[in-house]
Order: structure tokens, then sequence, then C-alpha cells
């Protein structure tokens, strides 16, 4: 695999250098010689390279300073570099800025081959995937798009970090759930309630209610009251007719009020003491910044969905086949989910994973991914890649990571002989089991240059054919009753 590459040795070394040659020569490889940096980017100006093997410590530069240089010229060049000295903060430093691998000398030849081997197929994903940008009518879109995706990234990995306590709670329905349910655990079953504003009809609307006396709040409160009035202003708790209302302030404006009876069945009775009157103040405090943290981190999540969007369908160009399959299969697995009874985050993950499943077939040339004819089996070997490449793009998103993983895997079996991990049963996750069944079904049903689609009926029998092999029997058992009686 590595025959015929054209490899750059850099390394003041001469005795490394002249073992580095004659071995990689005896596998078939081309072989430059450098041994200082500047002597490297001289080389490089010249000669069209795929790999560089680069040692940290140069006479006239850290080689892991040069790795920037040598981007620059070869965008697409694989590094490799070699030191001396296990360090873990230069590997760390290498790989940050672009490098494919470290090795530590003294290494195995049987370690640099798999490694070259490696990097020289990743440099053909990185070399097929320029291509087709290149060649895209709007690459100028594409790559404002890709500058945008980067932002985004940014954006989402930092507010997934200021999230990360609360991310248990997915929908903002559960904040506040939460929050009315604590008050009533806590404050010995005393009834309590949830009002939002309603500020065009100068109203207050009880969203939510616990306790005891349900059904006691009046159902709207008239804004102009004047406690309603004092406590909007003032942005303070204020005590009333054996209440206490508790103001919920985002980006300084009042969206709503908690508002809790004195009246329990317990020893509280009647009033409020102060050790009670810190507590409720804690929680809606802590509740108006899980609030406001929740709303900017589902906008943002939005955000990058919408991004996300935009990329696929600039993707979909190359094969409309592959757009409206997963649209197909997005409309499937998310019925699916509901038969399975799957909570509201699983969903979400559905909703997210369906349209993109297949993102990583960016990474698969046209010659193969676009071929009217049955593949052969090589070519079957590089459609497969197009599950780990789609993780790949996808982890870049931080917060997808769950999602990420769901891509990669989708298309593994209940056997564990899919791939490309080759787990089985519960390592591989519902999600990509339920994707899984979806993606077959779809792909039976719908025609193809190269073979006639399956009717309704073969296709499920197909499904169960296969159910407790390809397939996980109970979502199998599923979808077959949802494309029969749904």
């Amino acid at each position: 695999m590595i025959e015929g590459s054209k490899v750059l040795l850099v390394d003041d070394n001469v005795e490394i250098i002249n073992i580095l040659t004659d071995f990689l020569t005896l596998n078939g490889c081309k072989i430059y010689k450098a041994s200082t940096g500047k002597e490297a980017l001289e080389v490089l100006s010249k000669a069209d390279l795929e790999i560089v093997i680069l040692d940290v410590k140069l006479p006239d530069v850290n080689g892991i300073s040069l790795i920037d240089s040598i981007k620059i010229k070869n965008p697409t060049i694989g590094i490799i570099m070699i030191t001396g000295y296990h360090d873990p903060n230069l590997i760390v430093e290498a790989m940050k800025k672009g490098a494919s691998d470290f090795l530590i000398k003294p290494f195995e030849f049987d370690k640099l081959i798999l490694v070259l081997m490696r990097v020289v197929r990743e440099r053909g994903f990185l070399m097929e995937k320029q291509k087709y940008i290149d060649t895209l009518e709007d690459k100028k879109k594409i790559e404002l798009l890709n500058r945008e995706l980067q932002r985004r990234i940014q954006e989402l990995t930092t507010m997934y970090h200021i999230s990360n306590k609360f991310n248990s709670l997915n929908i903002l329905d559960d904040v506040y759930d939460r929050m009315t349910q604590i008050i009533n655990e806590v404050m010995d079953g005393r009834h309590c309630g949830y009002y939002i504003v309603d500020s065009e009809n100068k109203e207050l609307m009880l969203y939510k209610e616990l306790g005891d006396g349900n059904n006691s709040f009046d159902r709207r409160l008239t804004i102009s009251d004047e406690l309603i009035k004092e406590v909007r202003t003032t942005r303070k708790h204020h005590i009333t007719d054996n209440k206490i209302f508790l103001p919920l302030v985002i980006k300084g404006e009042n969206i709503g009020f908690v508002v809790v009876d004195s009246k329990g069945n317990g020893r509280y009775r009647n009033s409020f003491s102060d050790s009670d009157i810190f507590f409720l103040k804690l929680v809606t405090e802590k509740a108006s910044t899980q609030i406001e943290n929740r709303m900017l981190y589902e906008s943002l999540f939005e955000g990058v969905l919408h991004t996300l969007t935009s990329l696929i369908t600039a993707i979909n160009k190359r094969d409309l086949y592959t757009e409206d399959h997963c649209k197909r299969v997005t409309r499937l697995s998310l019925a699916l989910g509901e038969m399975l009874k799957l909570d509201s985050y699983e969903k979400d993950v559905l909703r997210v994973v369906g349209p993109v499943h297949d993102v990583g077939k960016i990474g698969i040339p046209d010659s193969i991914l676009l071929k009217p004819g049955k593949l052969t089996p090589e070519e079957y070997e590089i459609i497969k890649a197009h599950s780990v490449y789609g993780e790949e793009i996808i982890n870049r998103f931080e917060i997808l990571s769950y999602e990420a993983k769901i891509i990669r895997h989708h298309h593994e079996r209940f056997d564990g002989e899919g791939y490309p991990d080759r787990v089985a049963r519960n390592e591989i996750p519902r999600g990509a089991k339920i994707i899984a069944v979806c993606d077959a079904y779809d792909a039976m049903v719908t025609d193809r240059p190269y073979k006639k689609a399956y009717g309704k009926e073969e296709a499920i029998n197909e499904i169960i054919r296969c159910k407790g092999t390809q397939f996980d029997p109970e979502i199998a058992d599923c979808f077959v009753e949802l494309v029969m009686h749904g």
C-alpha cells in the first residue's frame, strides 16, 4: 500500500537517515532527504511529496514548529514525527498542529509500516475531499460554510461545558417541572405553582401546580394587581395572603412567578420562616440560571443543526438518492421511536442522526459512490468506510458525540458480523439499531440503477428473516408492525 509513495526524511542523524532510506526503498518508496528545516522546505518547494518523517530536534529549528510551514506548502501531506524522548506534551502539541502520528526512537519497522499505511489512506481521503470541493460550482459558499461551522463548533464546545451540570434536563419543560417538584417535596407538600407571563393579554397563566391543594390557585391573575406589579418592578419576593411570590428573571426580563402557599399538612402552617424563604429563593435563582442557559443552549444547538443541514444539502448535490434516502430513514426512525416509546432525548437524537447518518459519503469517490453497476469487493470496502468518516465529521461537534457514535455503528449487526467494529447486541447503541433496520428497509424498497426495488411484502419478509442476526429482534418486530399496520 505504501509502494510508490514519495517520502521526505528530515533528520540530522545520518545513520537513521541511511537505515530508513534502505528500509523504505525496499518497500517501494521514493526517498528524499534533508538534515535541517531549511533544506526540508527547499525540497518541498521542488517536489510533490506525500509523507514527511520529521525529527523533533533539528540543528536549525524545532521540528514541531516546522509543521505549519510544511502544511502551507502542502496541506494534504502526511507528517510523522519521530523523537528519542517520550514527552506527552510534545505529542499533544504535534497532533494539534496537524501531525498524523508520533513515533518514539527506536521504533519497530512493522509499526512504521502500519503508520505509513494509515497516513497514505488518510491522505487519499483528504485529496478526494479536496478534489470534490475544488470541482463544486459553489466552492466559495462551501468555504464560507466551513468557516461558519468552525465558529459554531467553538461556541457549542464552550456552551457544552457551561451546560453540562444540567444536561440531564433535556427540554425547558423539564426545568419547570423539576423546580415545582423540588419545592413541593422539600417544603412539606405545600401547594406550589408556576405562572408564566402573557404580556399580550397582561395576565399570568398557571402553567404547573403541585400539592394537596391542587386546583386552588386561580388559573389566571391580572398583571395590573398591585402585588404583581410590585414584584415585577423590584424583582424581589413578596408575601401576602399566606402566599409567597418569587419572580423568575431571565436576562433582566420577568418571565414568570413561583407561588407557594404557606398552608401545608406538616409542621409548617400559615407562615414562612427565614430558612423557607432562603430555600425558595435559592431554588428559583438556580432555576432561572438553568432556564437561561438552556434557552441559549437550545438556540445554539438549533443554529448548528441549521448549519449542518446546509452542509448536507450542498453535499447531496452529488447524489440525490442519498438525500431522499436520509429523509425517508428519518421519518421511519421517528415513527419507530414512537412505537418503542423512546423518551424525548432519544427521539431528539434520531431527529438529528437521521438526516446525516450517511454524511460520511463525502469521503467516498464519485466513481464508487455513483457507480451504476455492482461494486467490486475492493470498492465495497471503500464504501464501508463512510460510517467512520461520518463519525469523524459529526464528532467535531462535541455536543453531538453520542450522535456521532450512532453514525459509526449504524451498519453493525446484532450477531457481531457488521462493520466497522464488529460489535454485537448491547454493545450497539439503540439508536444505531433503529437506524439500521430503517436504512435497510428503505434500501430494499427503492429502485437503484443496479437493482430493482423489492415489494413491500418481500422487504418485510427479509427483515423477519434477518431478525436476530442482522437486526435486534425487538426492534425488528416493532418495525414490521409499523410498516404493516402503521
